[in-house]
């Protein structure tokens, strides 16, 4: 009790007290100081959360309970309903803002685009099955947030995607029932949402995330022209095209929870046994990092197809994490990712490993009413721990982030 005490005073609420003694003093009754801080704590929302959980450090349901709310892994089936005005009242909104992503915090580079868009895409499976209403909102914390795009729109999804619904993400201030998505949410029908399982995808999965991408997802006019320029450009003489998705940088450093490295030269091994067969013309990569990129070259010349302008990193630091002095940088790495995926999902056969770019090159190619002849997946399982080299670009990047934070 004395410490709720004592951070009650340095919280300002002397004055309650004194007003209490004095009310005592006058009226000639006695009001036990417990009473007075219980009041005091109930009648403050963040003094009454604090209390309840120091009350409850000892049961394992409630710290369960707390914890899953965070990270979305107790219950999927729980909503949090506002009412925040009052237009459209005969329809629920399902209000997809920001995915969580780095903690509601504006850090460059913890999320790749394909992260992001599945994300969403399993909060839209939600909203779907109980016939909500969703409006998707991309905001500053999103990596490919871009100052220079704010005389578009402040909402990184409109970017490069049509709303998916009627109602404007600006008017979520006026909708009369509101329902914000939750991580948990994502646990509802994906049967690996969680995070150390998100780079296990089952085939139900890409089926599913499919049937929400033709429902809800449609390219903005400037992003379809974009990639279907690029498209037809690459791919204009109709060839059977062998595509590869190598994904380098730093994955290359061995994170926790992310797959183990698939290496440059074992990806290179796999395409040339099936180039090697002779069914197909050309080979497609699409790569983050510009040293695989060099060895593909070397390798297959001018039988290699590419995407000459794409921005790439040479080291362990990822596309999303970079800087660069071109204009609208961060907008033209979500922009490049799309064109590689579409790409990727328009090609005859696809290799990849276990990333977010290679499953969404997945569901886009059903989506699109297409069927890769041939899927390879180049798959090691997912590391237990952090490496040594991974202890030390987190470190790097979390200094990186902390100074310009400054």
């Amino acid at each position: 009790m004395r410490f709720c005490f004592l951070s009650i005073s340095k919280l300002g609420f002397n004055s309650a007290i004194a007003y209490s003694v004095h009310r005592e003093s006058k009226e000639g009754y006695q009001m036990n100081i417990k009473s007075i801080i219980k009041k005091i704590i109930i009648n403050n929302n963040k003094l009454y959360v604090f209390a309840q959980c120091i009350n409850n450090l000892n049961d394992p349901n409630y710290i369960k309970l707390i914890k899953g709310y965070y990270d979305g892994s107790y219950d999927y089936t729980s909503i949090l309903v506002t009412r925040n005005g009052i237009r459209f009242p005969s329809i629920i909104v399902y209000h997809i803002v920001d995915c969580k992503v780095n903690n509601g915090k504006n850090i460059k580079g913890r999320m790749g685009f394909c992260a992001v868009l599945r994300w969403t895409l399993e909060k839209l499976y939600f909203s779907d099955y109980f016939g909500f209403t969703p409006i998707v909102e991309w905001g500053n914390v999103i990596p490919y947030y871009d100052t220079g795009m704010d005389i578009v729109t402040k909402n990184v999804f409109e970017y490069y995607f049509e709303p998916v619904s009627k109602i404007n993400y600006e008017e979520i201030k006026d909708c009369g029932v509101v329902i914000e998505a939750r991580m948990g949410h994502r646990n509802f029908s994906m049967e690996h949402a969680s995070h150390e399982l998100s780079y296990a995808i089952s085939k139900s999965e890409i089926e599913k995330l499919a049937y929400i991408y033709k429902k809800y997802i449609h390219l903005n006019k400037k992003t379809r022209e974009y990639v279907n320029e690029n498209l037809n450009n690459l791919l204009k003489d109709n060839k059977i095209v062998l595509a590869v998705h190598v994904r380098g940088t730093d994955f290359n450093v061995g994170c926790k929870n992310h797959p183990t490295v698939i290496t440059p030269q074992e990806y290179l091994t796999k395409v040339k046994e099936l180039y090697a067969s002779g069914d197909y013309d050309k080979i497609f990569l699409a790569t983050d990092d510009e040293n695989v990129l060099e060895l593909f070259q070397r390798e297959f010349k001018s039988e290699l197809l590419y995407y000459a302008d794409a921005f790439r990193s040479k080291n362990h630091v990822g596309a999303q994490c970079t800087y660069s002095k071109r204009p609208l940088h961060y907008y033209r790495l979500g922009l490049e990712t799309l064109r590689d995926i579409y790409t990727l999902a328009n090609c005859n056969s696809l290799i990849c490993g276990p990333s977010q770019v290679a499953f969404a090159a997945q569901y886009i190619n059903l989506a699109l009413n297409r069927d890769f002849k041939e899927l390879v997946i180049l798959d090691k399982g997912i590391n237990k721990d952090n490496s040594v080299e991974a202890k030390r670009y987190k470190r790097w990047l979390r200094n990186r982030n902390r100074a310009e934070s400054l």
